[in-house]
């Protein structure tokens, strides 16, 4: 009978150590988790378009509307958004962007909505953009996506005077730390 209650508890013992380290490994699982995802949002970020504080390379476009769009012409913080017609992720953000385009302070002329189409099919986005937005068409590589440097979709940004690049990211609420009210 002794012998059984110290194998009880010996087994008991190494339940709780074996708990113990179970539990360690857990936390560090998090830990490393949550590093690599800040990291990894930060590397995407930076390659997603041009990070705030570089300038945007010179740029001429024509929008849907027969307007011209370039560098040069951006006076006051443009808000900018590239979207795809087969993109996914574009159509979950699009609500979000056609509301704060909505609110935008300089209304349409201060928005740009950039439409990368191979098969020259925009219809829908194009159709919701353009109430509340200058949009441009163009292939992945064209004027505007090629000066902002995009290399995922979607991608926003606020871009002041001259092109500078006030702030960028896959996400929208990345951008509207620094969106004027």
């Amino acid at each position: 009978m002794p012998y059984l209650v110290t194998l009880v508890v010996l087994v008991g013992v190494l339940c709780l150590v074996n708990l113990v380290l179970i539990v360690g490994v857990i936390r560090r699982l998090r830990e490393h988790g949550e590093a690599l995802a800040g990291r990894s949002a930060q590397e995407q970020n930076r390659r997603a378009i041009l990070p705030e504080g570089e300038v945007a390379e010179p740029f001429e476009a024509v929008s849907t509307d027969g307007s011209v769009v370039s560098r040069d012409r951006l006076e006051q913080p443009t808000l900018v958004g590239f979207f795809s017609p087969g993109c996914t992720a574009c159509h979950e953000a699009l609500p979000d962007f056609l509301a704060l385009a909505a609110r935008f302070p300089g209304g349409p002329e201060q928005v740009l909505a950039v439409i990368l189409d191979e098969n020259g099919e925009p219809g829908e986005q194009r159709e919701s953009l353009e109430p509340v937005a200058r949009v441009v068409v163009e292939k992945l590589g064209g004027p505007v996506s090629s000066a902002l440097h995009v290399r995922a979709l979607p991608s926003f940004g606020l871009v002041g005077p001259g092109g500078r690049v006030m702030s960028s990211g896959l996400r929208l609420e990345q951008v509207l730390t620094t969106a004027p009210a």
